[in-house]
């Protein structure tokens, strides 16, 4: 039995262990260093340590990875694998199979897709899969693996170095027979280790045990000896600070290398949510082009009115004109738009790990801010804009009388419809109400509540007046049904025309209450702080300031290095080599006729230092450019905290304009559309070149306008989240998302729940003669 054991051994011993085992021990070695070191500071959590992406990622391999099969090859270059140059190459190269695919099969199926085959992001989904899938997310992993990998290297360099040889030689030398001819088998065993000392030494201890044997003779001749030997430095290369400097650097880069992914984590995180191509970046895209939809939307509105008139005979070819190329610009802004989307989504999967060909969908819910009108509105105004170019175009053939009687009472029933708008208005102002009633913050411009006061008690008059005219308008619309008469189709046509106009007024006074409203009550985040509490905490949290720092005390340690170097070389040996007796055969039996000795010492004369000399000087100059690294980074780092604190600052004042700049807009654009439809243009006959022109001129401000609204805000939220990385306050949870910051613009609350109750002091709404918050329901005009 023991020859079948002794037998495996050494075949264990020459083949090695197998892959698995070296991957599964390196791998024991490198996730404690890297768990150690995320240890030291809550900050440096680095979440997922485990190499391998999830199964489900589009990066993982579901094969052995320590047997991969052969992955498809570039035709041309195949030719060269199986014959490099003039020689055939190797044929096994498929023993471990064949695969087709690169990446993961059916790694898509892991997706979250919905019925349609769609992608639906928000910013926590989109985290998600760009964690698993990122391509730049894996390989900076894998780059702190490989620090830890490296560092277990050099502790090894100080554990026990086994060492287990053997060399064996046949040897047949000349023919005949004895004396002529010789065949000697000479084997040599040795067994020890070698131990690296911490202070420069070097200890070895060495079994060696020699065989000879004569076949010719029938000779043999045994001998074994034990070597242990110490090689000591004492002036250079001797001390700690010398022999360990490596393994201290090794130790130190882990935590730089766990300190730099900390950091690109966080940046990593700041960048698919809120970057200028992340999430919030296409947001933006996204509210720009249905802005410039909606601006699409309205010069159509405006194209068709335009036809109307200009049969009607009440618009020039000109106005036409200019309206038709309104149109055009307005459509090639929105394919421009969505041009830019559609790449900026391309990018953006790319950025996730995914292929542009896949179809997403972002999830719109932070934008509902930027809806301004009811849906119900904008609904119930189309239908009587549609009413209006009907009627106009009826200007030359006025129609009979069941149709006039038709008329009148779909405009009833439109009618019936405003006061469900009024309502929607109301909550809407009652929340601008509950803004203006707050305590004045340390930045509010009191001129500017002053004139936000005054524009709310100004809607609420507007509202008030509104409802007052709709039921005035609801009981002439009654009363000219009642009048309609085949013999005055004429009057009941300008009477339905003239309704449908007051109708219009009432519905967009409603309207531009709530737009108005709503912009008011877009409010931005509060952020930044005082710079200089801030600007310690940033340098206090930095990690690569950190780093850098640290960096600057291994210059440091590198100059005492390269001193070492400079000084005289002066080394002690020493050994003792115990032997058998050459005179008996038994390869044990130690003697101490054949022990051996030695000591010395060796000495280098610093006569030759030339380049030791140049190096120490590099390390001093190294020295100085790492301090002053670490000053440029502790000054670019206030430069980063100002420029954010400044920058929102800019963006806070640009939000407050471009609110201001889209309620002048909305205005001008209201009271220009208003103003070139009317049966008293009818009667006189004529829209104006110059209200044309006021027109496109007010629906080109309006749609820079809310691009303006929606760019400032947005902006706001990236920059929010940009100062919370540069403090480096953004701190993770394992899984990699925010622990106290959530980068998503808060959705709005909803306007009917907003605070209510009476005017209480300073509430703008208070002494403004007992008129309502809200508009009047109207009254039900009766059958």
């Amino acid at each position: 039995m023991r020859a079948p054991k002794f037998l495996f051994a050494a075949a264990l011993a020459v083949a090695g262990c197998s892959r698995a085992h070296y991957r599964k021990s390196a791998d024991r070695e490198t996730y404690p260093i890297l768990a150690a070191n995320e240890s030291l500071a809550p900050g440096y959590d680095i979440g997922r340590l485990r190499l391998e992406p999830a199964p489900v990622s589009r990066l993982a391999d579901p094969f052995n990875p320590d047997r991969p099969p052969k992955p498809p090859d570039d035709p041309a270059a195949a030719v060269l694998m199986n014959h490099p140059y003039k020689f055939r190459g190797y044929s096994h190269w498929g023993r471990d199979g064949y695969t087709n695919a690169i990446e993961a099969p059916d790694w898509e199926r892991a997706l979250p897709l919905g019925p349609d085959g769609v992608l639906k992001l928000d910013t926590r989904s989109a985290a998600e899969i760009a964690l698993v899938n990122s391509r730049e997310y894996q390989t900076n992993l894998e780059t702190v693996y490989e620090a830890a990998l490296a560092l277990t290297l050099n502790r090894f360099e100080f554990d026990l170095h086994w060492l287990g040889q053997n060399a064996t030689t046949y040897t047949h030398f000349g023919t005949g027979g004895v004396p002529t001819e010789t065949n000697t088998l000479t084997s040599t065993t040795t067994a020890g280790f070698t131990r690296n000392l911490a202070a420069g030494g070097q200890l070895t201890a060495e079994f060696i045990n020699n065989l000879t044997y004569q076949y010719t003779g029938g000779t043999g001749q045994f001998g074994s000896s034990i070597l242990v030997g110490l090689t000591q430095p004492l002036i250079r290369g001797f001390g700690r600070q010398v022999r360990l400097e490596e393994l201290t650097q090794a130790e130190r880069n882990v935590l730089y290398a766990v300190r730099t992914y900390a950091r690109f984590r966080k940046s990593f995180y700041v960048g698919v949510t809120a970057g200028t191509g992340g999430y919030l970046g296409l947001l933006l895209q996204l509210q720009q082009l249905r802005n410039a939809e909606s601006i699409l939307k309205q010069q159509e509105e405006t194209y068709r009115l335009y036809s109307e008139l200009f049969r009607g005979g009440r618009a020039s070819v000109v106005d036409v004109d200019v309206i038709y190329q309104g149109l055009q610009g307005s459509r090639l802004a929105v394919l421009n738009a969505k041009l830019s989307l559609e790449n900026g989504l391309d990018a953006y999967k790319l950025q996730l790990g995914m292929p542009p060909r896949l179809p997403v969908e972002l999830d719109d819910g932070p934008l509902g801010r930027f809806v301004l009108t009811a849906p119900a509105a904008d609904k119930l105004r189309d239908e009587v804009e549609a009413f209006q170019r009907a009627r106009l175009s009826e200007l030359d053939a006025p129609p009979p009388a069941v149709v006039l009687r038709r008329a009148f009472a779909a405009l009833r029933d439109m009618a019936a419809r405003v006061p469900a708008v009024g309502d929607s208005a109301a909550a809407d102002l009652t929340a601008f109400r509950a803004l203006l009633a707050r305590p004045p913050g340390p930045d509010d411009d009191p001129e500017q509540r002053d004139r936000d006061a005054a524009t709310y008690r100004s809607l609420v008059a507007a509202m008030g007046d509104a409802a007052e005219e709709l039921k005035r308008l609801v009981a002439r619309i009654d009363a000219d049904a009642a009048a309609v008469d085949e013999g005055k189709r004429k009057e009941n046509w300008v009477a339905a025309t003239q309704a449908a106009k007051r109708l219009l007024a009432v519905l967009d006074t409603v309207i531009a209450a709530q737009i108005q409203a709503r912009i008011y009550t877009i409010e931005l985040p509060e952020a930044g702080g005082e710079e200089a509490p801030l600007l310690d905490f940033a340098k206090t949290n930095r990690l690569d300031l950190q780093n850098q720092l640290a960096q600057a005390t291994d210059a440091w340690r590198k100059v005492t290095v390269a001193a070492n170097a400079l000084q005289a070389g002066l080394t002690f040996n020493g050994s003792v080599n115990l032997g058998t007796d050459p005179n008996h055969q038994n390869p044990l039996k130690f003697d101490a006729h054949g022990n051996t000795y030695t000591a010395g010492l060796q000495l280098d004369t610093p006569l030759n230092r030339q380049a030791e000399r140049n190096a120490y000087r590099l390390s001093l100059i190294t020295y100085q450019q790492a301090k002053r690294s670490v000053v440029a980074l502790s000054d670019q780092i206030e430069q980063e905290v100002r420029r954010d604190l400044r920058q929102l600052r800019q963006l806070r004042a640009s939000f407050g304009i471009a609110r201001q700049q889209l309620l002048s807009a909305a205005r001008q654009y209201e009271n220009t559309r208003l103003s070139l439809v009317g049966p008293q243009d009818a009667q006189r006959g004529g829209g104006t070149d110059t209200a044309t022109l006021q027109l496109q001129t007010a629906l080109n401000n309006l749609l820079s306008a809310r691009n303006a609204l929606a760019a400032a805000y947005i902006n706001f939220e990236q920059q929010r989240l940009q100062l919370l990385l540069d403090l480096e306050a953004l701190q993770l949870d394992p899984r990699g998302f925010p622990i106290n910051a959530d980068p998503r613009p808060r959705a709005p609350a909803d306007p009917a729940g907003g605070p209510g109750g009476r005017n209480g002091p300073g509430d703008p709404g208070a002494g403004h003669e007992g008129r309502p918050l809200g508009p009047p329901r109207p009254v039900e005009p009766g059958p």
